[in-house]
């Protein structure tokens, strides 16, 4: 294969897929990998695999470079560093990720089967998944090139994100097959898988709508996002610390007014620890008690000198706390040390935080809250975690802060759409300076300031069984092996 040919097709592929998936193109996902796979079935290398092994290289490079982009401004900004560890970030993460790429894509193609490429790419979604969910800059999933269109997000609901990815493979694969063989009349096949799981989706959303609105529900409850809109990197000192406060007061006041049963502050609101005689806190709950709203409160908790808890409060009226939810996933590297490594330009004032030991759902008057703090939005488990045990509608606290000019705010958005409609659960974010409002349980937007939820006790295939599209993927794994080598060996 001509070497220009094979680098120009995986950056080509490379570029694609990361706008299809960060920005979320639905329609570019189907067809993304379709130049690097096609000519991967055009190699005529005694040793394909390495072909493979160096078009994933190109892509997955290609993917990050784009991707981790953000890290070389991102770095210095929220540490006070100079420019050269943003760099250092970049380039690393950049290299591991082309790396992984580069093994999956050898992998899929020691076996040139539709079925067995789409089955492997899926599975190493879902084991990444597992193993980097501190590490949200590595989790990528071809499925949440759907997130933007709301008939093709529906199938989520049973097949997870991961059976999602597999099928976008799949379709990409059978058109690439069907490319690289001349055999023009077999994209009969891709194109009926694509419009089958449309239909799908479609039929999903009228079946849920209807059931929806012939069931009988909890009554809804109206929920207000304090919007802070203060830059992560603005001290609060002396020459700071009032405005800042009589900000806060004022975004609370404004929330007040709209007669909301619940407020939701976003991710560590306050930039101190918890205490119920802390003035400011006092001051906020004194401010609606005559209005009987309860606040989830984004604070962190007291551990020892140098460890904290990032954690969600639920503070009644009166003051009285209801419960506190600690971050059971938090960013390693950055608010959790590894392997006793902190590193010190990602910490926030040298603390480190513990994790939560469970992931339970909050009480409050209006049934039971399960909450999702900054990346764990973008783990199904976190969300699948909280509504097995018990929560009838989800709250994601996060600050975007960091990166607010970057594709990224988006991307965290559409991750919480997904976590809408795998669980069916009404979903509000708050992100400070990030995209906030509500996701209801079918999908549909709402971007307004005061949202109304409606709590349901509903658990989604996805929820129930979140190992079953992995499960499958592992199932035509082996059949596949076992087809090829059936048919080498006849």
């Amino acid at each position: 294969m001509n070497r220009y040919k094979q680098i120009g097709g995986a950056i080509i592929s490379g570029l694609c897929l990361f706008i299809a998936v960060q920005h979320a193109v639905f329609i570019l996902g189907w067809i993304a990998l379709v130049p690097v796979f096609s000519l991967q079935w055009q190699v005529i290398s005694p040793k394909p695999s390495r072909q493979s092994f160096f078009s994933g290289f190109i892509l997955g490079g290609t993917v990050s470079c784009c991707a981790f982009a953000w890290m070389i401004n991102g770095v210095p900004a929220f540490t006070g560093l100079s420019v050269g560890y943003g760099i250092a970030a970049f380039l690393i993460c950049t290299l591991f990720f082309a790396l992984g790429c580069a093994l999956v894509l050898w992998l899929a193609f020691l076996i040139p089967n539709p079925l067995y490429i789409a089955a492997i790419w899926a599975l190493a979604e879902f084991v990444l998944q597992g193993a980097a969910g501190g590490l949200p800059w590595f989790l990528f999933h071809a499925g949440n090139a759907l997130s933007a269109n709301l008939y093709a997000i529906q199938p989520v609901s049973v097949i997870g994100v991961t059976g999602c990815s597999f099928l976008i493979v799949l379709v990409n694969a059978l058109i690439a097959k069907a490319i690289a063989q001349r055999r023009y009349k077999q994209l009969w096949l891709p194109g009926s898988l694509f419009t089958a799981f449309m239909g799908w989706g479609w039929l999903l959303l009228v079946l849920f709508d209807h059931s929806n609105n012939n069931t009988a529900q909890q009554a809804t409850f109206r929920l207000a996002l304090l919007q802070q809109h203060i830059p992560p990197n603005l001290q609060w000192d002396e020459a700071n610390g009032n405005a800042l406060v009589q900000q806060l007061l004022q975004q609370e006041r404004r929330c007040i007014v709209q007669h909301p049963n619940m407020i939701l502050w976003s991710e560590s609101a306050i930039p101190w620890t918890y205490s119920p005689d802390d003035d400011l806190v006092r001051e906020l709950l004194h401010n609606s008690d005559t209005a009987r709203i309860t606040h989830i409160l984004g604070m962190n908790t007291a551990v020892t000198s140098d460890v904290v808890g990032n954690s969600a409060y639920c503070l009644l009226p009166g003051g009285r706390l209801a419960g506190r939810y600690d971050k059971a996933t938090p960013l390693v590297f950055i608010e959790r040390p590894w392997q006793g490594l902190l590193l010190p330009f990602f910490s926030a004032n040298g603390y480190s935080v513990l994790p939560g030991n469970n992931q339970l759902p909050l009480f409050t008057p209006y049934g039971k809250a399960g909450i999702l703090i900054c990346n764990e939005s973008v783990l199904p488990q976190a969300a699948a975690s909280t509504v097995r045990q018990g929560a009838q509608f989800l709250l994601n606290l996060s600050n975007d802060g960091w990166f607010r000019n970057t594709y990224l705010v988006n991307s965290h958005f559409y991750n919480a759409r997904l976590r809408a409609v795998e669980t069916r659960k009404d979903l509000a974010i708050n992100s400070n300076n990030g995209r906030c409002g509500l996701v209801s349980a079918s999908g549909r937007i709402d971007d307004g300031e005061l949202v109304t939820i409606r709590p349901n006790t509903i658990k989604t295939i996805a929820v129930r069984f979140p190992q079953l599209p992995a499960c499958i993927c592992l199932l035509l794994l082996i059949t596949t092996i076992f087809i090829h080598q059936k048919t080498k060996l006849t």
